[in-house]
């Protein structure tokens, strides 16, 4: 089956089929760019970056997993995209038979919605996968969740975005809520920094703790300690799969240009590494301006900017598990916020966290952080069908 074909609303024909060309594929990436044209908290991703985390040949996700990508075609143009993905270290982990949907698009139409998902299925049914889950682009580690709560705030760098009806589209397919992703909001300057600092000087002192930042003249054995804690921390999370070698380099790759060494931290006990925290500047302040083009001088507005971004997001927190619960959350946060104060920052994101992660919500909603953001994953069992494999 390589198309499938169904009549939608005003009596369009919708011709839905998988990737097959540099035409597919251009129509597959530029969706999101017409789709949400002129929406003001929608940032278009550089188009560059795009293209090459779709490339099964290079992207090192792909190692340990296949996808499919599909586009939906209606008068010539593209009205919607979808993603099938088998990710197989995720199935090994948990001992489960879960495929996934990701990169979903569609423009407000239930029946061009259905038939996107009815070809992701049928691809993941194929490979006797029992449960669809989403939307992931492409894994727990990547833009994750559908916006449900949360949409008159701006995107930020690596977190997802969608318009409210998506939700509707969603769940008249008959998807469930599997677990939610929420986001916190903090202003930098209302950080209670004067009594977090007596708090933290005495959670370093009894448990002998000393803080440093992150050496950027030995990037790629920070990153190795980046790793080794964060599987460590990260390992009996909820859904959860660890980051391969590949990946990790793959990933600190694209990260370095941006991070901001003060704002990455890591805590030691007599001079080991037990815990990080990476906070990164969020670029998406600029790629907003850039509209998703790189060249021919984008290079160089990305670059004059990133002193200048007023946000930043926490982007991952890591504490070895038998180091947990013992309060080195709470100077990661501040080692963090004093940075970013002293940094001129102005407001914080921080997050996703899994709504079954109490600890750590506690702990943000202490330090003054307000819920206002949630994103979904969804998911719904699995029926025979017949995939429609991609050649892209």
């Amino acid at each position: 089956m390589l198309a499938s074909s169904v009549g939608g609303a005003n009596d369009l024909k919708y011709e839905v089929s998988a990737v097959a060309s540099k035409k597919d594929l251009r129509h597959f990436i530029e969706l999101p760019y017409n789709l949400h044209s002129g929406e003001e908290y929608f940032v278009p991703p550089l188009r560059i970056d795009v293209k090459a985390r779709l490339n099964q040949e290079k992207n090192p996700f792909f190692k340990h997993a296949d996808a499919c990508y599909f586009v939906a075609m209606a008068d010539g143009r593209c009205v919607g995209r979808i993603a099938a993905i088998e990710n197989r270290r995720h199935n090994e982990i948990h001992k489960d038979r879960v495929g996934f949907f990701g990169w979903f698009e569609c423009e407000n139409d239930q029946v061009l919605a259905k038939a996107l998902l009815d070809a992701a299925a049928s691809w993941l049914g194929e490979r006797e996968l029992d449960q669809m889950r989403g939307p992931a682009s492409f894994s727990m580690n990547d833009e994750v969740g559908l916006l449900v709560d949360g949409f008159d705030w701006r995107q930020t760098v690596l977190t997802a975005w969608n318009p409210p009806w998506y939700e509707d589209l969603l769940t008249g397919y008959g998807l469930e809520k599997v677990m939610d992703l929420v986001s916190f909001s903090l202003p930098v300057m209302e950080f209670g920094a004067k009594r977090m600092e007596r708090i933290v000087e005495r959670i370093k002192k009894r448990e002998n703790l000393s803080i440093r930042p992150f050496n950027m003249k030995d990037f790629p054995e920070e990153v190795k300690r980046f790793k080794d804690i964060y599987e460590d921390a990260w390992m009996n999370n909820w859904g959860h799969v660890g980051l391969s070698e590949a990946e990790i380099d793959h990933m600190a790759k694209d990260l370095k240009p941006i991070v901001e060494p003060k704002l990455a931290n890591f805590v030691e006990v007599d001079g080991h590494p037990i815990g990080f925290s990476l906070v990164l500047p969020d670029v998406n302040f600029i790629l907003k301006k850039l509209q998703g083009k790189l060249f021919p001088f984008g290079i160089f507005r990305l670059l004059l900017g990133l002193k200048k971004i007023p946000d930043i997001r926490l982007l991952a927190m890591g504490i070895r598990r038998d180091m947990q619960k013992r309060g080195l959350d709470a100077v990661l946060y501040y080692e963090s916020f004093r940075a970013a104060r002293d940094l001129g920052k102005k407001w914080s994101e921080l997050g996703w966290v899994l709504e079954t992660n109490t600890v750590m919500i506690n702990t943000i909603e202490k330090l003054g952080g307000h819920r206002h953001k949630t994103h979904r994953l969804y998911q719904k069992p699995l029926g025979s069908g017949h995939g429609i494999k991609s050649p892209v």
